[in-house]
Order: C-alpha cells, then structure tokens, then sequence
C-alpha cells in the first residue's frame, strides 16, 4: 500500500513539475522575439529536438521486488519520433521480463532539460501510452501507463530511463534503460 501512495504522490509531483513548466514555455511564447531581445533558451532547443528519428531498443531492467524468474535482458526493437515542443512518439515490440512478447505505444513529454555540454543533453517528464503482454493485467492485453522518464541525448547515441511502478501483486515494478541511435 506504501509503494502506491508513493507513485501516487511521484505522479502527482511529476504532473505539478510538467505543469509549471508548461507555464514557463507560455511564458516564453510570449516574449516577443525582436531585436535586442535575448531568445529563450527552450526556443533554441525545441528547434534543435524536433523531427529527430531514432531506433531503440528493448530493455535492461532492475526490479524493486527480485526473483529469479524474471528476465532483464527485455530484447526488442522500437522507434521514437521528436516533435516541437520537446513532445515525442515512441512505438516497439519487446520481449517483457515474464518472456512475452509486449507491444507499446507511448507519447512523451520531456519538458525539463539541462545541457551537460556542447553535445549532450538531459532531459526529464513523463510518457503515457499503453502496453500489452503482461498475463495478469487485463488477461494480456492492451492496459494504459503512466511513467516518469529521464533521457540522455548526445548528437548520436542515447538512452532513456522509466520507471515501472508495482501494482498490487499483478505488477512488480522496475527501472528499465533502453539504449538508443539516431538516424538522421
């Protein structure tokens, strides 16, 4: 029960955090561009995160609750698509902890970032979507998630971090860290 009223108020401190910073890229909007003004900082790299393409992979997972019978190597194949606004599309195929296969489709928000250098990029937000392939929540098929992600992003090579969170005895949560490469 502890577990859940911490996601509970994860979530909740995740949605306050995008909230805020939905106010701050308003707020940005809103300054006008014009000569002697100093661009905003999010201007620059929305324009440099959009329409970005890149293959990842499946999942190297940690979970809270060990037991031999899970997998960590979660092998598979995906795609995630960058679009303005530090929005993103991500869709892919797995093969989950439990060793079925899992589809997801998942839009992200990555509206908090820091530069850790001329080329490499920390971001942080949230991503919803759904997934299949877990037996115990809804006989395997498609349920919704609502996971916090963090993202390092160089010009070539990233990868992403989410965390799964336990639910009830149907789902042991997990860190997963999927690896990624851009391609164009």
């Amino acid at each position: 029960m502890a577990r859940s009223h911490l996601y509970t108020r994860c979530c909740v401190a995740a949605l306050l955090a995008l909230g805020a910073a939905s106010a701050a890229h308003a707020a940005c909007d809103a300054t006008p561009a014009g000569e002697g003004a100093v661009p905003c900082e999010a201007r620059r790299a929305e324009a440099d995160d959009a329409h970005k393409w890149w293959i990842t992979s499946g999942f190297l997972s940690y979970h809270t609750r060990h037991a031999s019978r899970y997998r960590r190597a979660n092998n598979g194949l995906g795609v995630e698509w960058h679009l303005p606004r530090h929005w993103q599309l991500n869709a892919g195929r797995y093969r989950n902890s439990l060793d079925h296969g899992s589809s997801y489709l998942q839009a992200g928000w990555t509206p908090l970032g820091v530069s850790l250098g001329e080329r490499l990029q920390l971001r942080v937000g949230a991503s919803v979507g759904v997934v299949n392939g877990y037996p115990k929540v809804k006989d395997g098929g498609f349920f919704p998630t609502l996971v916090p992600v963090v993202s390092l992003e160089g010009s070539r090579l990233g990868a992403n971090l989410v965390y799964i969170p336990s639910v009830d005895k149907r789902v042991d949560g997990a860190f997963a860290l999927q690896l990624k490469v851009r391609v164009n």
